[in-house]
């Protein structure tokens, strides 16, 4: 799965089933934990091989912020087209509200494209620490999974697919914090469904059990947050991002932020090995 570069405070269980799922059987005999090393061991072959930058998409993306009394007070909705660039996936915005940006916006895209553009180069200039994770990028590797305990719940089809379904909560205990997100995922629960074939994770989700301190609690708490991340084949046997969900409640100071966040990946192409990095605006592959 590599890193989950969506800005997860948290991400959690989300109401209902998942979609896809079919029945389940119980294996109790199953080693959990072995699994998930199997699945960590795959996330890092994924990493290694630079599975993420052998393929563009598109990406649809609607975000919804609330007022203080659950109804929608804004929406921003639009079209990207994810593309690698000096090693890492940008999204590059193509519409606003199912319109073509104007001139304006176009310029603010191109702008906000040049400075990825720096922040990679200088990434990569220092001392090499351009892999080092962001204070709120997710990784899934032992260091994460080291925090919870796991169990392993059933075998179910999942899109089609067998898979392993296990839960995970946080390990008793003082937790380690590193980074800003290490305060959420110390006290975050959910599931993790393991694709029985490849190991990928096909799915997982998160909730948060218990309010996060912002500042030590000066400038407020994450009230309540969730969110389910979804993959699966999209590019011969390649694996990829299918959708992402979260949503978030915030108090910071004397103001409540709810807000909703759906991102949906579609039309991936497996591009020409090795994958150039294109001009501003313009894909590629698309010469």
């Amino acid at each position: 799965m590599g890193r989950m570069r969506a800005a997860l405070l948290a991400a959690g269980v989300l109401c209902g089933a998942p979609g896809g799922l079919a029945a389940e059987s119980q294996s109790p005999e199953v080693d959990a934990r072995a699994i998930v090393v199997k699945a960590l061991e795959q996330a890092a072959r994924n990493v290694e091989e630079g599975v993420e930058l052998r393929y563009r998409s598109r990406m649809s993306r609607e975000v919804r912020r609330y007022d203080g009394d659950g109804q929608v007070e804004e929406m921003n909705a639009g079209d990207y087209e994810v593309v690698p660039i000096d090693g890492a996936r940008y999204e590059r915005r193509l519409t606003v509200d199912g319109r073509p940006l104007n001139a304006r916006e176009q310029e603010a895209e191109r702008r906000r494209e040049a400075d990825f553009r720096e922040a990679r180069r200088r990434a990569r200039e220092a001392d090499g620490d351009e892999d080092e994770p962001d204070d709120d990028e997710i990784v899934f590797d032992e260091a994460l999974i080291g925090r919870y305990d796991v169990a392993f719940e059933a075998e179910e089809v999942f899109r089609g697919r067998p898979t392993y379904r296990i839960s995970f909560e946080p390990r008793p205990g003082r937790l380690p914090v590193r980074r800003r997100i290490d305060h959420a995922l110390n006290k975050a629960r959910g599931q993790i469904w393991i694709d029985k074939e490849t190991y990928e994770a096909a799915r997982v989700e998160f909730e948060l059990i218990d309010r996060v301190r912002l500042w030590w609690g000066l400038l407020g708490h994450i009230q309540q947050a969730r969110g389910s991340l979804d993959r699966g084949p999209v590019a011969g046997d390649l694996w990829g991002y299918l959708q992402l969900e979260t949503y978030s409640d915030v108090r910071v100071v004397f103001r409540r932020r709810r807000r909703a966040d759906l991102r949906r990946w579609h039309d991936h192409e497996l591009l020409s090995p090795p994958a150039q990095e294109s001009p501003a605006g313009e894909a590629p592959g698309a010469r």
